[in-house]
């Protein structure tokens, strides 16, 4: 899989156990030190070369807000992540809290240092729009739902009927102009979250 990543917005979507996470950790070890993961769910391991922040509350937008300004004003980041973003950035007509949308639209700016953002989310019905229809490149694990496949299928044609029938640990990955490609798992990362 070659693609730039370099200032671009990505959305991870996938049952649980499908390979989110161990998708998330393998890319973010590519970046090392450069990577942070916000760790809504504890389940990164602690050993990694990538930073982590694990919330004291798993649903607090104003600890959310908190460390992404830190985190932006470090200019430290080129991938900044957040597991179980529909947590933070649910579904519309709920808004898009401030500094995710700011995220979202600034990331290639200078002043955000190219960061690439990344939103993780179980199913892309629940995670905001903006996120989702903005981004340059969807990952998509495989869903069941009757609603996602039927989004997926407008999002793209064939795409929802694809990601149903997935093999485990296989993804699709979509680009901006919504054209997609079935890849194979990557390789089997550590996430013990000790």
């Amino acid at each position: 899989m070659q693609i730039s990543l370099k200032s671009k917005r990505l959305c991870i979507f996938g049952l649980p156990g499908e390979g989110k996470s161990n998708f998330l950790c393998w890319l973010a070890e590519r970046y090392g030190a450069r990577a942070f993961i916000y760790d809504t769910m504890h389940e990164y391991p602690t050993s990694a070369t990538f930073d982590i922040y694990r919330p004291k509350d798993r649903y607090s937008i104003i600890e959310l807000e908190r460390v992404f300004t830190t985190i932006i004003k470090l200019r430290r980041y080129k991938l900044a992540a957040i597991d179980e973003a529909n947590r933070f950035a649910p579904s519309k007509p709920a808004p898009l809290p401030n500094i995710l949308g700011e995220v979202n639209d600034c990331c290639r700016h200078v002043e955000y240092n190219n960061l690439t953002p990344v939103f993780i989310a179980r199913r892309p019905t629940q995670l905001n729009q903006d996120l989702t229809e903005l981004a340059h490149y969807l990952v998509i694990f495989n869903l069941k739902g009757k609603n996602d496949i039927e989004y997926l299928n407008n999002f793209a044609s064939g795409l929802g009927d694809a990601v149903f029938n997935l093999k485990p640990y296989h993804f699709i990955l979509v680009n901006q102009r919504r054209e997609w490609h079935i890849y194979p798992p990557v390789p089997k990362m550590s996430l013990k979250g000790s």
